[in-house]
């Protein structure tokens, strides 16, 4: 079995896909908003296609980290079990 990550870990992963949701919401609102595609975005400090690739990725690892329940969380699991 994996070892989870600690609460403050957890806390830090949890802030960074928080950041990267919010951007990926910014950009996919600028792309209709201007009618464009990302590659068609002006670039920042990288390309907009690359910044999304990197934020969407972020987001599916964090989602997977949750699912393989690798992640600490100040929330108490639910059992399932009905006995």
């Amino acid at each position: 079995m994996s070892k989870q990550f600690r609460i403050w870990e957890s806390v830090q992963l949890h802030e960074t896909v928080k950041s990267c949701i919010e951007l990926r919401f910014k950009l996919e609102q600028i792309c209709i908003e201007q009618q464009k595609q990302l590659a068609e975005l002006p670039d920042s400090l990288m390309p907009s296609e690359l910044l999304y690739m990197i934020v969407a990725s972020n987001e599916a690892m964090y989602n997977k980290l949750l699912e393989q329940n690798l992640l600490k969380t100040l929330n108490p699991t639910t059992n399932l079990n009905i006995h």
